[in-house]
């Protein structure tokens, strides 16, 4: 019976036009015996679109609902931040692209509340869940990777963790500007920007997507390339997020990376303005080199520094910054080894089962400019309850991120070309209890940091969505001319407004 009643579902589905309204609109059933259904026509809660879901999609854990227990608790955990566990009416697991279609369809026919999640690294509450308002539809289940036949390009899912995607690629002697760190989602970090161990070299990720395959608000599917009729939509995609539909495929341009220099370093505490200097220094000479990368963490015990170079070598000159600071705890000796390798110890910092908050701003390369306003986030996190612990985390951005993206087909983050700082410092936290205090830290680290670069005439207005914070106004800091691109798209293909009506939060022009 359950598979009768799909079919009915989903051939009426499939008739269902382009949606003129999202007004509520009864749904009849021809099989009110099917199990788990119980929905009347005049039902408007998020919990009969569930059932309905549930009695449509094809699949183990297809739709799980709270009364689930452990099956829906291991769902509503991928969220990276307790944070942001919300519990949703239910949890929708489609397995294809079509499937997204179907719930689409659903949730907008009767109007019910959704939030998409990919991998739930999201620090923002509601921008990857959903409370029991709406649906949270997960992505998980769309994680394939495959390697096209002449290896210049991978197809893949949102729903893969980068650690699945380089572990598909790496044999075949491939990487793709992707996370770097291992458990991050492919969904969010895409449709973010993306910065990666390869974007000096190669631009961010979004530069390096050679097609999309979206669902729309409609429920069609549509494929997006630079070449193609969807060229506007696909150039949209390059900084639009959420505003337009559900990326249910993305294809990325492969690069043959086989070995990689491996230095990870930790500094003491009172070596802290000399090893930010060291990164201007960096930027401004090292970084010239597209073969090179850093990333690097400020704590409590002090700064620690992962270098990077795309090359077996036995050192890197892009690296005497780092070399000239003298003494140091080696977390790492020095290796030559696969992506594989800097995925496991990048991998390894990560907790579940804290919360976790925190914002982002941006400004031009400078060495005591960093050691600035990184006092400032001292003075801050010095305020913060018992439990609370800060981290500062200097994103060094090259010039050639920005050049890259013009030589790619352009994207919507309008990047000056200068050496340039985007941060991604974040709080962690235990007790729900701090939870505004902490917010209220966060907004007061970010003002005051945003002040010092301006003071200092430093300031660069971009925000990177990736590590934003819910309230932080990122589409504006792309510039009115890309804004007023991204409202036209998301008219163009999504005219029912499903993505501004019914998602639930996130980057989306509707609060513009």
């Amino acid at each position: 019976m359950i598979t009768s009643l799909r079919n009915a579902v989903v051939t009426a589905l499939a008739a269902v036009p382009v949606a003129q309204s999202l007004a509520q609109r009864p749904v009849i059933f021809s099989n009110p015996a099917a199990p788990r259904l119980h929905i009347k026509a005049e039902c408007t809660e998020p919990t009969c679109t569930c059932e309905l879901i549930d009695a449509t999609l094809k699949g183990e854990n297809a739709t799980l609902f709270p009364s689930d227990g452990a099956y829906y608790q291991d769902f509503e955990d991928e969220n990276y931040s307790a944070a942001c566990r919300l519990p949703a009416a239910c949890i929708v697991n489609p397995k294809t692209a079509q499937d997204v279609s179907t719930v689409i369809k659903i949730l907008s026919e009767r109007g019910t509340k959704f939030s998409v999640r990919s991998g739930g690294h999201s620090y923002n509450p509601g921008f990857a869940s959903i409370d029991g308002t709406g649906v949270l539809v997960s992505l998980s289940s769309l994680n394939s990777t495959e390697l096209s036949k002449d290896k210049k390009t991978a197809k893949i899912g949102p729903g893969n963790k980068w650690q699945a995607v380089y572990e598909a690629l790496v044999p075949e002697g491939l990487v793709v500007p992707g996370g770097r760190v291992g458990p991050i989602g492919v969904g969010g970090f895409m449709l973010g920007g993306g910065v990666s161990y390869f974007s000096t070299g190669h631009g961010l990720a979004i530069d390096n997507v050679k097609s999309y395959e979206v669902v729309l608000g409609d429920g069609s599917i549509v494929t997006a390339s630079a070449d193609n009729e969807y060229s506007d939509l696909y150039r949209g995609l390059r900084g639009g997020a959420a505003n337009f539909g559900i990326v249910t495929n993305f294809e990325l341009y492969t690069y043959p990376v086989k070995s990689f220099y491996i230095d990870a370093r930790a500094y003491a505490p009172n070596q802290t303005s000399d090893f930010l200097h060291a990164v201007a220094a960096y930027q401004k000479e090292g970084q010239l080199d597209p073969l090179s990368s850093i990333t690097m963490q400020l704590l409590e015990t002090g700064p620690t520094v992962l270098l990077l170079y795309s090359e077996p070598v036995p050192q890197a000159k892009a690296f005497d910054a780092f070399y000239a600071l003298g003494e140091f705890t080696p977390l790492l000796a020095a290796v030559n080894g696969s992506i594989l390798d800097v995925m496991g110890l990048t991998g390894s910092r990560f907790e579940y089962d804290l919360r976790v908050y925190g914002e982002t701003f941006s400004h031009k390369a400078d060495g005591d400019m960093m050691v600035d306003i990184y006092n400032i986030f001292l003075e801050e996190v010095a305020k913060l309850p018992k439990g609370a612990t800060g981290v500062w985390v200097p994103n060094p951005i090259a010039a050639s991120v920005a050049t890259h993206g013009k030589q790619y087909g352009g994207n919507l983050l309008a990047l000056e070309e200068v050496p340039q700082q985007w941060y991604e410092w974040f709080i962690t936290w235990a007790d729900s209890a701090q939870d505004d205090t902490i917010r209220e830290t966060s907004a007061r680290v970010t003002q005051r940091c945003i002040d010092a670069t301006k003071a200092k005439g430093l300031d660069i207005p971009y925000l990177f969505m990736s590590t934003a914070g819910q309230k932080q106004d990122v589409l504006n800091s792309f510039g009115a001319e890309n804004v007023e691109f991204i409202k036209t798209i998301a008219a163009k293909y999504d005219p029912g407004q499903v993505f501004q009506k019914l998602q639930h939060d996130g980057y989306l022009i509707r609060d513009l």
